[in-house]
């Protein structure tokens, strides 16, 4: 194959001193720059380097299908902000996805309705307990007071105590 490539004078002549350096001709550097660019550019790359990068598309990938905007393919999000309603949607990129700021993990969504579930939970056993409280202190100035059954007792300041503790 045969390239011809027309070159600046200030390019040329800082070409033709890197030759009259390294004892080539032209072509031959031309061929060994593009030898380098082609096959020595990427085994060049440190592997700390390579791992970190693998590293990182494998937690992006992973943190797309986790999303819930995401169907492992597609950013919801993405496609909708784009202005162009025409424009085909795009693929992930997982370096986006890794730094995403809209991420929502599915797994997160079900953690936080099991906690909302016992926090729940607690307020319900505290509001029980204030309520007897009233019925106890105020039950008398209101004009109601319940029959005790056998299964209630009277309410103690250290259950009380252990039930805000756990809050």
């Amino acid at each position: 194959m045969k390239i011809t490539i027309d070159i600046p004078k200030d390019i040329e002549k800082s070409l033709l001193k890197k030759c009259e350096e390294t004892n080539l001709s032209p072509s031959e550097f031309i061929i060994s720059l593009l030898e380098w660019y082609f096959f020595k550019r990427k085994t060049d790359i440190p592997s700390e380097v390579a791992d970190f990068v693998k590293f990182a598309k494998r937690k992006g990938i992973e943190k797309a299908k986790n999303c819930k905007y995401s169907d492992g393919k597609f950013c919801a999000l993405e496609t909708f902000t784009r202005l162009d309603i025409d424009a085909e949607p795009q693929m992930i990129n997982p370096f986006n996805c890794l730094f995403c700021t809209y991420f929502v993990g599915r797994d997160m969504e079900e953690k936080k309705r099991k906690l909302s579930f016992d926090d729940a939970e607690k307020a319900y056993n505290i509001a029980k307990l204030a309520a007897k409280l009233v019925v106890e202190i105020y039950g008398d100035q209101l004009g109601y007071r319940p029959k005790m059954k056998l299964e209630q007792k009277e309410i103690k300041k250290d259950d009380l105590k252990k039930l805000l503790e756990n809050w």
